[in-house]
């Protein structure tokens, strides 16, 4: 029996023992949390530092204007605890910053934040009539910087973009949700079409009804009074029909204004679809353009303006010489390019650089001078 009592008593001790250790364990963790939460809410921001992460040459922000935004839109953590710094409005703030792509925050214990920030990267500059923008490789549009400029190429003339002056945002959203909006337009406009289908159906059946209508003679009717039932309902016939024949009429033109509405949208629809085209070709051409190291250094500024048919045509101004390069459609990009660049090395490096005013490349790679 004793031997079982020391078993028990072993048992007891064990299993004490593993409690207090556990005990032990949460209040460690506990006195830590505490003391860490204690630590924030004491702890002083003491440096904030931003590093601007971005392509050679494409440098819209640094890190003074960042700082700057953030004081802007009071989230900047100078002055502030540790406890008191929300990182994730932080980094979504920073991120409200057009030329911004990504942000990332992290608090050190120290009391160091420390944010990285990656640019856009921008591949050409819209400088139209009304617009100064900036197009990103990611199809990001956002308004040009003061101050701050990237080398790419710039695009002038009477070309005229998908968006607004005042559209910041991504393009390809910014179409979809265009022509989601006109497609549920006209569902609304065919389904005002369905409604006056329904009653010119129903007004078609009234009709067969009351031209199918007939006088029955009585027993107690007259052979006039019959013939006078017989009259009134052909007046009533005859009024029943020019009646109904002015609602068609009126229902016809109903539907030929909600036709022409329709047809409007829908000639709205192809011309996004054709400036969506445009738009396309004109990044490719850039794409084209910055992925060669000699025509990235020389075309300095792009033309784009509209053929009388609609066709979106380029002109280049070089960095050399004095002349202007005819581009034509957006076609055939490698072909032109290729006899350009023939004509720069086996022509202009001979002649002079100033003996052109003109160059065009727009038919069929074929390249052709006008003399200065």
């Amino acid at each position: 029996e004793s031997l079982g009592v020391v078993g028990m008593l072993k048992k007891i001790a064990i299993v004490l023992g593993y409690t207090l250790l556990v005990a032990g364990i949460i209040a460690v963790m506990v006195f830590a949390h505490l003391g860490a939460e204690q630590h924030r809410d004491t702890q002083q921001v003491t440096l904030f530092s931003i590093n601007i992460d971005g392509a050679e040459g494409h440098n819209l922000i640094d890190e003074a204007s960042m700082h700057r935004w953030l004081r802007t839109h009071n989230v900047h953590p100078e002055g502030h605890t540790i406890g008191e710094v929300d990182l994730a409005t932080l980094e979504s703030v920073a991120m409200e910053h057009s030329a911004v792509l990504r942000a990332n925050a992290f608090i050190t214990y120290e009391g160091c934040i420390e944010m990285s920030i990656t640019q856009r990267e921008p591949i050409m500059r819209l400088k139209l009539d009304g617009y100064d923008h900036y197009v990103a490789r990611d199809g990001h549009i956002f308004r040009s910087t003061n101050g701050y400029a990237a080398y790419v190429p710039v695009i002038t003339g009477n070309y005229k973009p998908l968006f607004d002056d005042e559209f910041v945002g991504d393009v390809a959203a910014l179409l979809i949700d265009s022509i989601n909006s006109l497609h549920r337009q006209i569902a609304d406009l065919e389904q005002h079409k369905y409604a006056i289908y329904r009653k010119s159906k129903q007004a078609k059946d009234r009709l067969k009804s009351v031209r199918d209508s007939v006088v029955h003679k009585s027993w107690f009717m007259t052979k006039e009074q019959y013939q006078v039932s017989k009259e009134n309902l052909f007046l009533f016939k005859e009024a029943y029909e020019l009646r109904h024949n002015d609602e068609e009429q009126r229902r016809e033109k109903e539907l030929e204004k909600l036709e022409k509405q329709q047809t409007t949208i829908y000639n709205r629809i192809n011309k996004m679809r054709k400036r969506e085209a445009d738009f396309e070709h004109l990044i490719e051409f850039v794409d084209y353009v910055l992925d060669n190291d000699f025509w990235s250094a020389e075309i300095t500024q792009v033309v784009a303006s509209e053929s009388g048919s609609g066709d979106m045509l380029l002109k280049l101004i070089p960095r050399s010489g004095n002349f202007i390069i005819d581009f034509g459609e957006v076609t055939n990009v490698e072909k032109k390019f290729k006899a350009l660049e023939r004509f720069y090395t086996k022509v202009l490096s001979s002649v002079g650089w100033d003996v052109y005013n003109s160059i065009s490349v727009r038919y069929d790679g074929q390249v052709v001078c006008r003399e200065a």
